[in-house]
């Protein structure tokens, strides 16, 4: 399976590796956890829904495209979103930036709501 494994970017790399041991939660070291074996192992072509816009009352969504780029929005106006090259970049994202009433970063939002609301089973390629 090694051959298949995509090669992360560098800040995404020392993301996963500087986190580790250090999770505020289990859903934290889910998260993270799940994220690195997904952009290594799990392309998706017709996206993968991490965080929908319907599980969480800020509508914020956090959708994962081919391994390791990503759409941060919020809602289903998509004027309201952002594409991210890579996680790193999509947990620095300041969510006013994309409608969100006030200035929070993703990494803090979802902190905020220890991940409730994300799945890691609802890649549209496997369904």
């Amino acid at each position: 399976m090694e051959a298949n494994k995509n090669k992360l970017w560098d800040v995404d790399e020392q993301l996963f590796t500087s986190l580790e041991g250090k999770y505020q939660s289990e859903n934290e070291a889910a998260f993270f956890r799940n994220m690195k074996f997904k952009q290594e192992y799990e392309v998706t072509l017709s996206n993968d829904v991490i965080l929908s816009e319907t599980d969480n009352d800020d509508e914020i969504y956090l959708v994962r495209v081919e391994y390791d780029e990503y759409l941060v929005g919020k809602g289903t106006n998509e004027t309201n979103e952002a594409h991210l090259m890579n996680l790193s970049e999509a947990l620095s994202l300041d969510l006013s930036s994309v409608g969100l009433g006030r200035a929070i970063t993703l990494l803090d939002w979802l902190k905020e709501r220890d991940y409730v609301g994300v799945k890691y089973n609802h890649n549209y390629d496997d369904l």
